[in-house]
């Protein structure tokens, strides 16, 4: 107890020795002190101070946006890596992938038809070699066949890049495509305007084919037929799409010689027969013969005529002009001595009834409504109106002047939008029309 006693004493005194002493730690152990406890409150979550917790609010979010951000450069170097070497020409993909590839040997194809070269005989169905890069030639035969010769094969052909210039008959095609003779065959390649002509493309297997006549107009018809209406020479071209993917194509030349256009009007204005004497006036274009019948039984060749009729009657004069080409038109004025408004007009707009169709019948209530498009006018006698698609597809026909457009096709509402009409026919004159233009439909 003694021992016991004594040594509380001495630790007492100990400290009590001791409890008024500094002792001041050395620079090394003062800095690992404070490490030390550093890294204890960073360890620990101190609202006021920045520690493990706000570092890992921190780095989380952003590792997540950079592996997005990766993974999405990744997925855009894959595509634009795997693009079919058949879009891309030998020299850029040798370009882009940094080797060498040869350009790919052009093969002749076979065509089954006969494919013509100067001082050269080729049997049907094959193609000689070393063909590839022929120029391309017009052959006219007699029956008025255009026959052209073969070029290489490409299967990207764009339309305007068929002809290497305007004409085909002293210009080489491109060799891009197949071209074979005799794949078009039109009834007749040389007419006056407006020419009608009747096209007929050989017996092909073939998927579908797409000819396109040069002057705006479309077909998918494999025997189509095609008005011209305006002179000039054009370039029909038949694309023949066939089951194993190729595409065959052939262009013929249809020229279109211009029409002369049969005028003239009557001096006086308002003549009494048999008192007066009649003169005509010329104002024809593009003839150079001229025939008249004054519908009294008597005729004339002279340009702008003079004539007495020999009692009051009502007579029909007609006029016959010819052009150098061996064109023709004529003008009949019927009961030349009573004058007559004719016209014949159409409007750009209409709303189509959408509780059904009409039957293109209109009256004056659904003319209040724009309901169905057709032409005011006076003095028709024939008439004839055609509706297209802008991709030229017929949409209506009718060739009743009091029959319109009710804005549907087999019984389905046409969707709003712009569609071409043409119209052509005669006043009761004789005096011919034709006229284009567009209407668009619009949704009620």
């Amino acid at each position: 107890m003694k021992e016991k006693k004594q040594n509380i004493t001495l630790r007492q005194l100990f400290r009590r020795k001791l409890e008024n002493d500094e002792i001041m730690p050395d620079n090394a152990v003062r800095s690992k002190l404070m490490r030390r406890v550093a890294r204890q409150e960073f360890l620990r979550f101190i609202p006021y101070r920045f520690n493990i917790f706000y570092l890992a609010g921190i780095l989380i979010p952003a590792i997540t946006v950079a592996g997005l951000v990766f993974a999405t450069l990744h997925e855009k170097n894959t595509v634009s890596t795997s693009l079919p070497l058949s879009r891309i020409s030998s020299k850029d993909t040798a370009k882009y992938f940094e080797v060498n590839i040869p350009e790919p040997e052009r093969k002749p194809v076979n065509v089954p038809l006969t494919v013509q070269k100067k001082s050269e005989k080729v049997h049907p169905g094959t193609v000689p070699a070393g063909r590839q890069n022929t120029s391309a030639s017009v052959v006219k035969k007699p029956d008025s066949l255009i026959e052209v010769q073969h070029a290489a094969v490409k299967n990207d052909l764009l339309e305007r890049e068929l002809f290497a210039n305007g004409n085909v008959d002293s210009k080489k095609l491109q060799t891009s495509v197949i071209a074979v003779e005799s794949l078009i065959k039109p009834e007749s390649s040389t007419g006056c305007a407006p020419f009608k002509v009747r096209f007929h493309s050989n017996s092909v297997a073939s998927d579908s084919c797409r000819w396109i006549f040069g002057d705006g107009g479309f077909s998918s018809d494999p025997d189509p037929e095609w008005i011209f209406d305006v002179e000039g020479e054009y370039k029909v071209v038949l694309q023949v799409f066939r089951h194993d993917g190729s595409t065959l194509t052939s262009a013929a030349i249809v020229n279109v010689h211009p029409k002369p256009t049969a005028h003239y009007e009557i001096m006086p204005e308002k003549p009494i027969l048999p008192r007066d004497e009649i003169h005509f006036l010329n104002f024809s274009t593009n003839a150079v013969q001229c025939k008249w019948d004054f519908g009294d039984g008597t005729v004339s060749d002279s340009y702008e005529p003079s004539h007495t009729y020999s009692k009051y009657g009502a007579y029909d004069v007609r006029l016959v002009v010819f052009s150098d080409k061996g064109c023709s038109d004529s003008l009949v004025v019927f009961n030349a001595f009573s004058g007559s408004e004719y016209f014949i007009d159409f409007p750009n707009a209409f709303i189509p009834n959408p509780q059904g169709p009409t039957g293109g019948y209109y009256s004056p209530k659904s003319d209040e409504a724009a309901q169905v498009f057709h032409p005011s006018y006076s003095g028709v006698s024939e008439y004839q109106l055609k509706i297209f698609s802008k991709l030229g597809i017929p949409i209506f026909e009718s060739n009743d002047v009091n029959s319109g457009w009710d804005g549907y096709h087999k019984g389905q509402l046409c969707a709003p939008g712009v569609y071409i009409w043409k119209v052509r026919g005669k006043y009761r004159n004789g005096e011919p029309f034709i006229k284009m233009g567009d209407v668009t439909l619009l949704k009620k």
